[in-house]
């Protein structure tokens, strides 16, 4: 599909107009350079014209740790674009560095339109004359905040646009979400998994704002890969850039159908992984339990982490952790099948009689008692997918004791081979 690449030195827009195309606030925004690290790719529909739109962080910012990585992502999304909006600021008129992307793009030879942002009203429309400096025949004043100039952008924009065939679709593909605390490996998992420098990696806490989707391919089966900010304790969490971003990680965990989540091998699992964890089962969502940075651990230390996972995540169902590398590629194969194989479940569909076959054995070993009387389940059906759910007809649908509803759900998934992934049951009576 034909991709549209924002990019533009910090603080001129960039994210705000990326959200406002998509429609949503996906990319964060906040007052301060270096928000946007990683570039963010999304969908859009502009009068019945699809393109693809790719939000970049600005370039400029080699004080930060991250700013290197910044400025090398911002480049691979100018080299892989059709067409580039470059964003200025229309208040701070022609910045050195407007001059450097410009020139960028020019050694890139990326066809590329100017928008001058912040012209809020007719006085700072006039300001973005002193763009044309740039050479270019047309400049685009918009105000992104006031949605002003917007249509005339995306019009000229779209008459370069041809067409091309949708994205695959999110809800077709595979959502695996990579989760865990900071710094433990999720960013150099992903990039490792596609062979590029998708995302930064940096040793700085934090570096990842947003979550990342990424669609990839592996042996016929379609994922989206999606990288998230670290998860820490509450307590800790002291900046709203960073409570968003734990809300957009808690999103993706909630769309996913399987989250891979990573435990350090050198600190082991902490209580924090467990909690993370619990949200995961809570959101009924398959949990693969990885260990990353495997290749620092030896042979005791390995048999001591097995017997320490069984412990702290006893609450999960059965298990076999995996134990991966980024920097040697151990594991990532096994990931990608395991995630594979647990998606098949996770979207199943089971066969009417061989649910009812199941509920009849399980019944005969074990009813539920409800205030001193057995209660009776008649039948039951499958009605959803992704997490399977099953409605089971009985003479009472209210009372039934959560601890045999644990009971039920841990017979009907061995029976049904659908061990590790979470099912659904939702009781009514029989009329």
């Amino acid at each position: 599909m034909f991709k549209i690449t924002i990019v533009g030195r910090p603080n001129v827009g960039k994210s705000s107009l990326f959200n406002l195309l998509v429609g949503s606030r996906r990319a964060v925004t906040a007052p301060m350079p270096g928000v946007t690290v990683d570039r963010i790719t999304e969908e859009i529909t502009w009068r019945g014209k699809r393109a693809m739109l790719t939000d970049t962080g600005g370039i400029g910012l080699e004080g930060l740790p991250e700013g290197e990585g910044i400025k090398k992502q911002m480049e691979q999304a100018i080299e892989e674009a059709n067409l580039c909006i470059f964003m200025v600021d229309v208040r701070e008129g022609l910045h050195p560095l407007d001059r450097e992307i410009h020139s960028l793009l020019h050694r890139k030879g990326k066809p590329h339109l100017v928008a001058a942002n912040k012209a809020d009203s007719n006085s700072w429309e006039r300001e973005a004359t002193a763009f044309y400096e740039l050479g270019m025949e047309t400049i685009y004043p918009i105000s992104v905040t006031q949605k002003k100039g917007i249509d005339s952008l995306m019009n000229a924009v779209f008459l370069l646009v041809e067409g091309g065939e949708p994205r695959e679709k999110f809800q077709e593909a595979i959502p695996l979400a990579i989760v865990g605390r900071p710094n433990v490996g999720k960013s150099s998992l992903l990039n490792r998994l596609l062979g590029e420098e998708r995302v930064v990696v940096s040793e700085t806490p934090g570096t990842t704002r947003d979550s990342i989707e990424v669609p990839f391919s592996y042996k016929g089966h379609r994922f989206v890969l999606i990288d998230t900010a670290g998860l820490r304790r509450k307590a800790r969490v002291d900046k709203p850039l960073e409570a968003y971003s734990i809300t957009r990680t808690v999103e993706s965990i909630q769309k996913s159908h399987i989250c891979l989540l990573l435990v350090d091998a050198q600190e082991g699992p902490t209580t924090q992984d467990q909690k993370i964890a619990a949200l995961i089962i809570k959101k009924k969502k398959a949990c693969l339990l990885t260990i990353s940075k495997t290749d620092l651990l030896t042979p005791e230390t390995r048999k001591r982490m097995e017997a320490l996972l069984q412990v702290k995540f006893h609450f999960l169902p059965p298990f076999t952790p995996i134990y991966t590398s980024a920097v040697t590629g151990k594991g990532v194969v096994q990931a990608l099948d395991k995630a594979a194989s647990l998606n098949k479940k996770y979207t199943s569909q089971v066969p009417t009689s061989l649910l009812n076959q199941a509920l009849k054995e399980v019944l005969s070993r074990h009813s539920p008692i409800l205030e001193g009387k057995r209660s009776k389940i008649y039948y039951g059906t499958q009605i959803a997918t992704a997490p399977p759910q099953f409605l089971l007809f009985a003479n009472v649908s209210q009372g039934i004791p959560s601890s045999y509803r644990r009971y039920l759900e841990r017979c009907l998934i061995q029976h049904l081979g659908l061990e590790g992934i979470p099912i659904k049951l939702t009781f009514k009576p029989r009329r």
